[in-house]
């Protein structure tokens, strides 16, 4: 039952109105700075190697040590939590989300290998919890689902899916799971507006966005299901592996100035020598997807280990950004890799399969990536079974080997 004689509940029905609209309008600003920020020094996706540009070397160099400075002056040096953690903790502090979101979008523009959800996140949740704290009186349960409604409209704004968006606040939310449909509803109206407001001014949307082959279910696409399942973890291990060794080279480096500039100068020279993984990964996805047919396998593998070097020195320069975008390529971009391997297994499955279980692995929301994995690839509800079984296999398999990812720029 919804609390409906809660006066704050009440309250909050409306409020998310407002939320919802500022975390569309909130969205929809750091879209269109980081979009056409990135679109005007990196251009658009392609995928020969050895093509990028090579002042992109010492722009995200730059970048990088300018974020440190930026972080330093505006007391964010230290460790910042991930837009995950937010949200597991249904709040972010209002004095810092300003300064976040704007150092986010720099990192972004300078060409990081992370996503909009960090940004998105601060920003939209930030001004949640800035309305909740205003309210004197209000507990823990209304602060927390205030920021949580703020965050939904901007999470539904940014991956144009008011649905995924409200599922994915509600999966890694700390409500209590007797509280969750009440919890839901104003994150979902939250989420709503902000799609309206995004997709009313923009027009885009990411369902259906990947442009790949017809899709049509058999059974035997279950038992494809765990194998592609088993594939994500593997992609899982290798991420965690590569994010250790990178993390204990970057400790090698205690002047935090000189690590951003030696890190950027890599994340630089990996755009440069594969711009496929250059930036965030939703671009580059899409082109990636348009030309499925025409990338080789060894292309392929490269850019997958490269874009997981890339993210992760992109965390330890100091970048401030979200994993859930890089994810989805590394993902999407596994997927392709299982269906030149193994031709018979339909290209929508394994990119479809990939692109939710990975990061539903580790990210700790199976169900929105689900949701977002038959989604985006378009394969309907047919694909919802055999992509179900993938990422469930890949999160108990994740779980099993003890992989937790630290969240601090998720």
């Amino acid at each position: 039952m919804l609390p409906l004689e809660e006066r704050w509940y009440r309250r909050l029905l409306l409020l998310a109105l407002i939320l919802g609209a500022v975390g569309g309008l909130s969205a929809l600003i750091y879209d269109t700075v980081t979009g056409r920020g990135v679109s005007l020094l990196f251009g658009s996706p392609t995928s020969d190697p050895w093509t990028g540009r090579w002042w992109w070397i010492p722009l995200v160099s730059a970048g990088a040590v300018l974020v440190v400075y930026l972080r330093r002056r505006t007391g964010t040096a230290g460790p910042v939590p991930g837009a995950i953690a937010y949200a597991r903790k249904g709040w972010v502090e209002p004095s810092t989300a300003l300064q976040l979101a704007v150092i986010s979008a720099i990192s972004l523009v300078a060409g990081a290998s992370l996503g909009p959800s960090f940004g998105v996140i601060v920003s939209a949740g930030g001004f949640a919890s800035w309305v909740a704290s205003r309210r004197a009186g209000a507990d823990e349960s209304e602060r927390s689902e205030t920021a949580l409604a703020g965050m939904a409209g901007g999470l539904g704004a940014i991956f144009s899916a008011p649905l995924f968006a409200s599922i994915m606040a509600s999966e890694l939310s700390p409500t209590p799971k007797r509280d969750y449909v009440a919890a839901f509803i104003p994150q979902f109206l939250a989420a709503i507006v902000g799609f309206v407001i995004f997709f009313g001014l923009t027009g885009a949307v990411m369902l259906g966005s990947f442009d790949l082959p017809g899709y049509s279910f058999e059974y035997w696409h279950l038992l494809a299901g765990v194998g592609l399942g088993l594939a994500a973890t593997l992609v899982v291990v290798i991420q965690a592996a590569i994010t250790v060794a990178t993390r204990r080279v970057a400790g090698l480096m205690p002047n935090s100035y000189v690590k951003a500039a030696v890190l950027g100068v890599g994340i630089g020279l990996i755009a440069f020598a594969l711009p496929l993984t250059a930036t965030g990964g939703s671009s580059q996805l899409t082109f990636a997807t348009d030309h499925v047919l025409s990338l080789g396998l060894g292309l392929l593998v490269a850019v997958l280990l490269a874009k997981i070097l890339a993210m992760a020195l992109s965390q330890e320069a100091g970048f401030l950004g979200g994993a859930v975008f890089p994810m989805l390529f590394i993902g999407g971009t596994a997927g392709m890799i299982v269906h030149q391997v193994f031709p018979g297994i339909p290209v929508a499955l394994a990119v479809a399969a990939l692109l939710a279980a990975v990061p539903g692995a580790t990210i700790g929301a199976p169900v929105s990536f689900m949701l977002i994995g038959v989604g985006t690839v378009a394969t309907g509800l047919e694909g919802l079974p055999a992509v179900g079984v993938a990422v469930i296999v890949a999160h108990i398999g994740a779980s099993a080997l003890q992989i937790h990812r630290h969240q601090r720029q998720t």
